[in-house]
């Protein structure tokens, strides 16, 4: 009972509260505070201190420099024997740590260190009997370190941090910490782990204390960091690792330190590979003059290296900084051109060397001088899916801070800027192109000026990944262009003028080459507009404008507004260009033009087209017109106008080639067409006169026979002063004559029926009814008001006319 008592009572004395506050009070040179003290027993003895405060002087503020709720102090047995206190080793639970810089730059912490030095102070660990107190061990864990500016408490602290202060040996002490820096107006949650370890040795000045710290910095995410040191996640992604050590004093310090980078990108890119990057760096800092000087880094890139030399100072501050490329590859760098910009291919590669030298520097006048300037050699990109490659031979380059240095560039992204070129760069013809490039941080913009093959412009546009149009061409561009592109866009911006001459282009969906004479081409970020178009596609010609919407990579991405004109068109070329059998078959075969994955069918496509003369078989309509809308594989023909057959046309026509089978609509009007001419088409001369309909229709099919089948047809028709030659109705009578042919007419299921029809002839009025098959065989009947009755059989180049037995009267065909 007596061990148990000993291990849970815990009684509290005033008066050791006291000395113990006392004795940290006169050690730490600080006023502290206890608001309680419990002696244990076991399993040794020891004191629980309650709410330790440990207070600031007067220049660094009124909050306390250390307060912890819950302190575990063990005493040192052997001091007992000796009718003394000595605290071995003192556990801060859930601590606050307040690190203060007052206006004079010093650092609250800094006082301890010189009062320790000073101190007469055993080492923690001695081994030994000592007259002397022992230093204690001093550790905590959960803590928390915040940082001051004099009363103003920064954002910046450290979190879950455990630390430990010891005396290592007669003049030297220790250090150990382990924290995870956070921000405190901001939700941090990758900042890493930052790991501290070092020792100093007793000196009577605090700046020439001898130190040695050795350093971590592991498992930080770059956007996550910048984030704590400026508030604003500006979008890098990365694992960052970074050690080192300080070594020297504390007046002069000697810095050795290892940067990597792993898997660095922009956070909306993805691309393959792991963009790794490392450097070693070494400088020494005075604290007298605050300032950074031989500054030395290094960087392996490829087969070469990059180096940064130069030193930093304050209070300007001024800087001077060098950085030298020797021999780089020209991949390392298009690697991290492709982390930060989406828009280069995975599959581009890039071979050359780079050798460069920036310098950066800033003096008293506080105006900051950037300059360099460098080549890359024997650079020559290539594609492996493509299997093309473009060489660039050398590429000069140079740094500058004043707009006003480049006339010929209208628009910057921002200072400063690094200029390319420029550039010659041969694309299979006899003149280079010429090109030049600004890069700034924000993207990077250029003009691009010359005349190339259309080939080679589609080469290099598929190796660089380009949105293009699905057709293979051949022939001459000239160009004036300026693009531009901000970090991190899918597409650049280009805008400026083209022209083509003599391109012949093989489009998916024509049978025939696109020969292009002559086209000009305004290119703006919106649309593209293509003017004085002058082209040929089997035998037919075209002139006119188109303007395109950009982005356009796809047929069915692509919104384009055409206007165009033909002095001649033939469905018969039609049909040879657009129908994928274009075997040799009728003109009506252009039906099939929906069963093809041909660039026209999915294109998105409105606008109108003008033909002097559309050859229709054996007619022509002329003056044709109309407006097209197609898109989502859905053809529109409205507002159609023209003059076939001595008449006039009007109408309108939808077909849907997005069902199989294709379906169609329509409706339209026929107004004085020449029956004559009409019969001419079947070589049978049955008719001659003039007439009007109006029509409405559906129908189906992928050829003509299956659309005649499926078709559901409805007119209404006017027929005036029209004679059938070959039907007489009587052995003396001529051939019949109609003043007036007016009904309606039905096609369906392949055959015409007539419906309310009213026929008025030199021998009276007749109703007209029954049926007639597409290709001409008859089955009708003219019942007569008042006058005899016939019935008509054959076809219409031989047709039969009987009278209706009751009243028997003959009725005969005329030879």
């Amino acid at each position: 009972m007596v061990l148990l008592a000993l291990f849970l009572v815990r009684p509290q004395f005033g008066l050791l509260q006291r000395r113990v506050a006392a004795s940290l009070t006169a050690e730490l040179g600080r006023p502290v505070e206890i608001s309680s003290a419990h002696v244990r027993f076991l399993p040794r003895p020891g004191l629980e201190l309650e709410n330790l405060v440990i207070h600031n002087t007067v220049d660094f503020g009124a909050e306390p420099m250390v307060r912890s709720s819950d302190v575990n102090a063990w005493l040192r047995v052997s001091s007992l024997f000796r009718g003394r206190i000595e605290i071995s080793s003192l556990n801060l639970n859930d601590a606050s740590l307040n690190l203060s810089r007052n206006s004079d730059g010093k650092w609250n912490v800094e006082e301890l260190i010189e009062r320790s030095s000073k101190s007469s102070t055993a080492p923690t660990a001695s081994g030994r009997r000592e007259p002397r107190r022992e230093f204690p061990y001093i550790e905590g864990d959960h803590a928390r370190i915040n940082f001051k500016n004099g009363v103003e408490k920064t954002h910046f602290a450290l979190t879950n941090a455990e630390f430990s202060l010891w005396q290592d040996s007669e003049d030297k002490w220790g250090v150990r910490l382990r924290a995870s820096p956070i921000r405190t107006d901001a939700n941090l949650t990758d900042t890493g782990i930052i790991n501290v370890s070092g020792t100093w040795l007793r000196s009577p000045e605090v700046e020439d204390t001898p130190v040695q710290i050795s350093w971590e910095w592991k498992q930080g995410q770059i956007g996550q960091l910048s984030k704590l040191f400026t508030s604003v996640d500006h979008g890098w992604r990365g694992g960052l690792r970074m050690d080192g050590t300080f070594t020297g004093t504390l007046r002069k310090l000697h810095i050795n330190s290892d940067v990597s980078i792993d898997e660095f990108r922009r956070q909306d890119i993805l691309t393959e590979g792991n963009l790794h990057a490392a450097a070693h760096c070494a400088a020494e800092y005075d604290s007298a003059g605050k300032s950074l000087t031989n500054l030395d880094c290094n960087a392996p890139a490829g087969d070469g290296i990059l180096e940064l030399k130069g030193s930093i100072s304050s209070p300007f501050p001024s800087y001077h900084l060098t950085l030298l490329a020797k021999d780089v590859s020209a991949q390392p760098a298009l690697e991290l051109v492709r982390h930060i910009n989406r828009s280069v291919p995975n599959d581009l590669r890039s071979a050359g060397v780079v050798n460069a030298m920036l310098s950066v520097s800033r003096d008293a006048s506080a105006v900051p001088q950037l300059k360099g300037n460098g080549e890359i050699l024997g650079l020559r990109l290539s594609s492996a899916t493509t299997g093309s490659e473009l060489l660039l031979g050398t590429v000069p380059f140079r740094l500058v801070t004043s707009k006003a240095q480049v006339q010929s560039f209208s628009t910057f992204l921002g200072s400063p800027e690094l200029q390319i070129g420029p550039l010659g760069v041969a694309l299979g013809r006899p003149a280079s192109v010429q090109a030049h490039f600004a890069i700034t941080r924000s993207g990077y913009n250029g003009l691009v000026r010359g005349e190339a093959a259309v080939k080679r412009l589609q080469q290099v546009a598929r190796m660089l990944h380009a949105p293009l149009p699905e057709f293979s061409a051949d022939g001459v561009a000239s160009f004036d262009l300026a693009m531009s592109d901000a970090w991190g866009d899918p597409t650049p911006v280009i805008s400026g003028s083209a022209q083509l001459r003599a391109v012949r282009a093989q489009v998916r969906g024509l049978n025939s080459p696109l020969q292009i004479h002559r086209a000009d081409l305004a290119i703006s970020p919106e649309s593209v507009r293509v003017t004085n178009i002058d082209a040929s596609a089997r035998d037919t010609t075209w002139r006119g404008s188109l303007q395109i919407a950009r982005p356009c990579s796809t047929p069915d991405s692509c919104a384009l507004e055409f206007h165009l004109h033909s002095p001649q068109v033939s469905t018969a070329q039609l049909n040879q260009l657009l129908n994928p059998a274009a075997a040799k078959r009728p003109w009506y075969r252009l039906l099939a033009l929906g069963t093809s994955d041909s660039f026209l069918s999915r294109a998105n496509a409105t606008g109108s087209i003008t033909v002097d003369k559309l050859m229709l078989g054996k007619t022509a309509c002329t003056h044709f017109s109309a407006d097209v809308g197609l898109k989502n594989f859905r053809l529109s023909l409205t507002d159609i106008h023209g003059t076939v057959l001595n008449g006039r046309a009007a109408g309108a026509v939808k077909a849907d080639f997005a069902v199989s089978p294709p379906a169609y609509s329509g409706m339209g009007s026929l107004d004085g067409i020449s029956l004559g001419n009409l019969a001419d088409l079947t070589n049978t001369q049955w008719v001659s006169g003039s007439g009007s309909a109006h029509y409405t229709f559906t129908t189906s099919g992928s050829n003509l026979a299956d659309v005649l089948n499926k078709a559901d047809l409805r007119a209404s028709f006017v027929i005036g002063d029209a004679i059938f030659p070959h039907v007489v109705l009587g052995e003396n009578s001529d051939s019949l004559h109609v003043s007036s042919f007016t009904g309606g007419i039905e096609l369906k299921n392949g055959q015409l029926s007539f419906d309310d029809a009213k026929l008025q002839s030199d021998d009276g009025v007749y109703a007209l009814s029954g049926t007639a098959t597409l290709n001409g065989a008859l089955k009708l009947k003219m019942i007569g008001e008042n006058t005899n009755s016939y019935n008509l059989s054959g076809t219409l180049a031989q047709p039969r006319v009987s009278p209706v037995p009751n009243p028997p009267t003959q009725a005969e065909l005329k030879p």
